[in-house]
């Protein structure tokens, strides 16, 4: 049953709804037949953004179509719609993206603008058909005013000052790596945002993505197309032939890709882009399995950035706690000195105990005994032994440190870091 505060709420879609009341709002618009259809979805889109989510779910499934949000980078029910209603909400997002809504059986991306309906964000959608119907994803994008700098991300202080030092050089590239949804986008924009707010429009700064999430003022962006041609690899060896200085490649997917945008790094152009791997050290066995010339891989990448998102403690729940003995050995701490603190649950964090994220990165600059390592295509965990006397800052240390402040858990701390990866 909705709340007194809750039923005066639901008159407007734009109004806060706590989380544990969204689906009974939901299902009180859609029982009002087509106009509820419209006021159901842009309620779903509001409430996204004003609960924080990054973005909202459709899923399609035996019982009905579900509706979830991303808070803090892990998913949560907010509720089941009846099943006769999933194919008019679909088609509804569909309108709205300007996709075409009688296709049903292939993937389809498309685009709503910010305005009153979006409370004033832009919204990727993407459709996906499934044995049950078709799955709707909606990704929240920042506006320019929440976009944060390279300093408020939560790095250390020595990641930032290095990123910014990185940033000052004529040539060289600039790996990003993590898991999906660690932050590297972010990461990229923001320091693309310090490159032209450093040197103005003095620097030609080009990028190539899949998609443009984001646009950027003095930079030249564009949108791969693989559908006719325009691939990562095509769209970059275009560029070349631009006489650009900065180069973003949003992604670096496959070998003829990773050797254009390595060798563009050792002629004169800073290269910045994402790899996947696990740690810093692994991107460099990353590259040289894509078949990678050893010299190119340690001529041309002058840094790696590996980073992860932890959630942070709710400040208006948390109270003291112990950990499991089990996983204090794990990370090797102790109970004491550290106090450790969790969050409760409480209303002002939907009753989860975190709220917020912050960046923990592993920053590795290359060097002659890093560079005779590659040449020697030495193993894994020789390279991550060197790695880790090489750091500066680490991801282990660096998150067993948010631990010690009281800002996260252990508990976040495993489900975002394999400590295998950090034991000789």
């Amino acid at each position: 049953m909705l709340s007194q505060k809750s039923e005066q709420q639901t008159g407007s879609s734009s109004e806060f709804i706590p989380l544990a009341e969204i689906e009974a709002a939901l299902r009180a618009a859609v029982a009002r037949g087509e106009s509820g259809i419209v006021d159901a979805v842009d309620m779903a889109i509001a409430q996204g953004v004003l609960h924080g989510a990054s973005d909202i779910y459709f899923e399609p499934w035996r019982d009905g179509l579900h509706v979830r949000f991303r808070l803090d980078g892990v998913l949560h029910d907010v509720g089941v719609l009846p099943k006769e209603n999933q194919e008019h909400l679909v088609s509804r997002i569909k309108v709205l993206a300007r996709n075409v809504v009688y296709q049903r059986d292939l993937p389809q991306d498309g685009r709503i603008e910010a305005g009153p309906r979006t409370l004033g964000r832009s919204l990727r959608v993407s459709t996906f058909p499934t044995v049950h119907g078709e799955n709707a994803l909606i990704r929240i994008l920042n506006s320019d005013a929440q976009f944060p700098d390279l300093a408020e991300l939560g790095f250390s202080e020595g990641i930032t000052e290095g990123v910014m030092e990185w940033t000052r050089r004529n040539q060289g590239a600039l790996l990003l790596t993590g898991p999906s949804s660690s932050g590297k986008t972010t990461t990229i924009y923001a320091i693309l945002r310090a490159i032209v707010g450093r040197a103005g429009r003095a620097r030609h700064v080009v990028t190539v993505e899949d998609p443009v999430e984001y646009s950027l003022d003095g930079v030249t962006q564009a949108q791969i197309q693989p559908a006719k041609g325009f691939d990562y690899d095509a769209a970059l060896k275009g560029i070349l032939r631009q006489d650009p200085e900065v180069i973003m490649v949003g992604e670096v997917r496959d070998p003829s890709t990773a050797r254009t945008a390595i060798q563009a790094g050792l002629t004169g152009h800073l290269v910045l882009s994402t790899i996947h791997s696990g740690t810093s050290a692994g991107v460099f066995c990353r590259l040289l399995d894509m078949g990678i010339e050893p010299f190119l891989v340690a001529s041309a990448v002058s840094a790696v950035l590996a980073q992860r998102l932890l959630r942070l403690n709710c400040p208006q729940c948390i109270a003291s706690y112990v950990p499991d003995k089990s996983l204090r050995d794990e990370f090797g701490v102790e109970q004491s000195p550290v106090a450790y603190q969790r969050g409760n649950g409480c209303p002002e964090c939907n009753g989860i105990g975190l709220q917020g994220r912050t960046a923990i990165g592993e920053w590795l600059t290359m060097n002659d005994e890093l560079a005779d390592q590659i040449m020697r295509r030495d193993s894994l965990r020789a390279l991550q032994k060197t790695a880790g006397r090489l750091c500066t800052h680490t991801l282990l240390p660096e998150g067993v440190h948010l631990v010690g402040q009281g800002r996260t858990t252990l508990e976040e701390l495993k489900g975002a870091i394999l400590v295998e990866e950090y034991q000789a």
